[in-house]
C-alpha cells in the first residue's frame, strides 16, 4: 500500500515536474526571440551597441515570475527527495534505462535559451583564439564579433587553456550562426552533466541507493539550470570532482593530482584541493606518491606556461581581477548593502572603513576551517579517503560562504557531485542542498531585490552554526559523563 501511494505522488510530481519545466522553456525561448531581434538590428549597425545586456528581463515582473517557475521546480524537486529518501531499488537498472527515463528533462534543458551571458563570453573567447588573439592577454572589449553586443565582462580570460579549448570548438560554428554556436557549447555540457551522471552510477554500484542518487543527479533543476541550460563551465569542474573522489577512493593519487590540474585548467578553484592532497599523502607517509605528485606539478606548471600562458599578466587572468573590488551574492555584498540603507546615511569614507576592518573578519573563519582541514588526518586516528572527499566538499563550500565576495549561483553546483558519492554524510548533504537551492533561486528570484543577499547566505550560515553548536554540546556531554 505505500508503494502504491509513493507511487502515486511520484506521478502527480512528475506531471507537475513536465508543466513547469514546459513553462519555463517557453519564457526562455521568448528571450531567444528577443536577442534574435536585437542581433539583426545590431548586425545592421555593425555591433555599436556594446555592453547591452539582452538577457535581462524586460520588466521585474517577468523575471519574477520566470524565478517562481524555477523555484517550483525545486520544490517539487525536494518534495520527490524526501519521498524517496529511504527507497532503494535492488532490482538492477542500466544506466541506458535511467538515461531513457530522464531524457524528457535533459532536453528541455538543452533547447531552453540561456538567461545569463557567460556562454556568449565563453564563444566570444574561442573566436578571439580563432582569430590569433590570445584572450589571457587581450581583453574581451578588444575584439569585435557577432556576440559582442551581448556580453557584459569585458576582461581578459579568467578561464584556463582546458576551456578554451571547448571555447574555439563552440567558436568554429558561429560562421554559420551565433546561436549554433552557443548550441554547441550547451550540447558540450550536456554530454558532460550525462558523463558525470554515469560516473556517479559507476562508483555507486555496490550502493542499494545507486539508481535513486544517479536520478536525482541527472534530473536535479541546479545542475539542469545552471549546467545545462545556463552551461556554465562548472559542469567540467564536476566532472574534475568527481573523477577526483574516484581517484582518492581507488588510491590512485597520482591521477589525483593530474585530475585537480587538468581542474586548475579549467577554471581556478580546484588549487585549493591540492595541499589537502599533499598532507594527506604525509600523513600517511607515501613519499613516493607525494614525489611523484610534486614533480608533476611542477612539469604541468612549466608545460602550460611555455604553451598557453606565456607571460605573468596572463597567469593573472586566472583570478579574475575584473571582481577583486566587486562584491555580490556573499556576506561582503550583505555588509554592504547594510551600510547602503539609507537611513543609516553613512558617509562614503566611513562606509569604506568599516568595509575594510570587516573585510578580513568575514574572511578569517575559511582561513581557520581550512586549517583545520589540513590537520585532520593528524586528529582522526582512522582518516580515509572518504573524509577526505568529504572535506574537500566542505573547504569548497565555506570558501563560497566566507572567501568568496564576488559569488555567483553556479558556482554551488558542484557541490552536489561531492553529495551524489557521500550521501551517507548527511551534515553535509543537508548543508550543500540548502546552499546550492537557497543561493541558485535568489540569484533568479531576487536579483536586484533587497532581501537577495539575505537569503542567498543567511540560511546556510544559520545551518553551519546549528551544526557546530550540537558539536559544542555534544563535547559537553561527553566530558560531564
Amino acid at each position: 500500500m505505500n508503494d502504491y501511494n509513493s507511487t502515486k505522488k511520484n506521478q502527480v510530481l512528475l506531471g507537475f515536474a513536465i508543466i513547469l519545466s514546459l513553462i519555463l522553456c517557453g519564457e526562455l525561448a521568448i528571450r531567444a526571440y528577443y536577442f534574435d531581434i536585437e542581433a539583426l538590428t545590431l548586425t545592421k549597425y555593425k555591433y555599436t551597441d556594446i555592453g547591452k545586456y539582452l538577457h535581462d528581463f524586460s520588466s521585474r515582473f517577468d523575471k519574477v515570475r520566470t524565478g517562481i517557475e524555477y523555484l517550483g521546480l525545486n520544490i517539487i524537486y525536494i518534495v520527490w527527495l524526501i519521498i524517496n529518501r529511504n527507497k532503494n531499488k535492488k532490482r538492477d537498472i542500466t544506466f541506458r534505462k535511467i538515461l531513457k527515463n530522464s531524457s524528457f528533462f535533459l532536453l528541455i534543458a538543452f533547447i531552453s535559451y540561456p538567461i545569463t551571458t557567460d556562454i556568449n563570453l565563453y564563444v566570444h573567447y574561442g573566436l578571439m583564439d580563432l582569430n590569433g588573439i590570445n584572450p589571457f592577454i587581450n581583453s574581451a572589449s578588444t575584439f569585435t564579433s557577432q556576440l559582442s553586443s551581448f556580453i557584459v565582462w569585458k576582461q581578459t580570460s579568467t578561464y584556463g587553456p582546458v576551456s578554451q579549448l571547448f571555447f574555439i570548438i563552440s567558436a568554429a560554428f558561429v560562421a554559420i550562426t551565433p546561436s549554433l554556436g552557443i548550441y554547441v557549447f550547451k550540447l558540450i555540457c550536456l554530454l558532460f552533466h550525462i558523463l558525470n551522471s554515469y560516473l556517479i552510477w559507476r562508483q555507486l554500484k555496490n550502493s542499494p541507493h545507486k539508481i535513486n542518487v544517479t536520478i536525482a543527479y541527472l534530473v536535479s533543476p541546479i545542475l539542469l539550470f545552471e549546467q545545462v541550460t545556463n552551461a556554465h563551465i562548472d559542469v567540467l569542474i564536476s566532472t574534475i570532482l568527481i573523477t577526483l573522489i574516484i581517484c582518492l577512493k581507488n588510491h590512485n593519487y597520482l591521477a589525483a593530482t593530474i585530475t585537480v590540474w587538468i581542474g586548475f585548467l579549467i577554471k581556478t578553484l580546484p588549487i585549493i584541493w591540492l595541499p589537502l592532497i599533499f598532507v594527506y599523502l604525509i600523513k600517511q607517509q607515501r613519499w613516493k606518491s607525494l614525489f611523484s605528485a610534486i614533480c608533476i606539478s611542477v612539469v604541468i606548471i612549466f608545460a602550460v606556461d611555455i604553451i598557453a600562458l606565456h607571460t605573468v599578466e596572463a597567469w593573472k587572468s586566472l583570478l579574475n581581477p575584473g571582481v577583486s573590488n566587486k562584491v555580490t551574492g556573499s556576506l561582503y555584498a550583505l555588509l554592504t548593502q547594510v551600510l547602503h540603507f539609507k537611513f543609516l546615511n553613512f558617509s562614503l569614507i566611513f562606509q569604506q572603513t568599516i568595509f575594510s576592518i570587516f573585510k578580513p573578519i568575514i574572511f578569517f573563519p575559511f582561513l581557520v576551517a581550512y586549517f583545520v582541514v589540513l590537520v585532520k588526518p593528524y586528529l582522526k586516528k582512522n582518516y580515509s579517503e572518504t573524509n577526505l572527499s568529504i572535506n574537500i566538499g566542505w573547504i569548497t563550500l565555506i570558501l563560497f560562504m566566507f572567501a568568496a565576495p564576488w559569488y555567483c549561483s553556479w558556482y554551488s553546483s558542484v557541490l552536489l557531485a561531492v553529495v551524489a558519492l557521500n550521501r551517507h554524510s548527511k551534515r553535509f548533504v543537508i548543508t550543500s542542498i540548502v546552499f546550492s537551492t537557497t543561493s541558485s533561486v535568489a540569484y533568479y528570484l531576487l536579483q536586484g531585490f533587497p532581501p537577495f543577499n539575505v537569503v542567498t547566505v543567511i540560511p546556510t550560515l544559520a545551518l553551519i552554526l546549528f551544526w557546530f553548536r550540537r558539536d559544542i554540546q555534544a563535547q559537553k556531554r561527553m566530558v560531564a559523563n
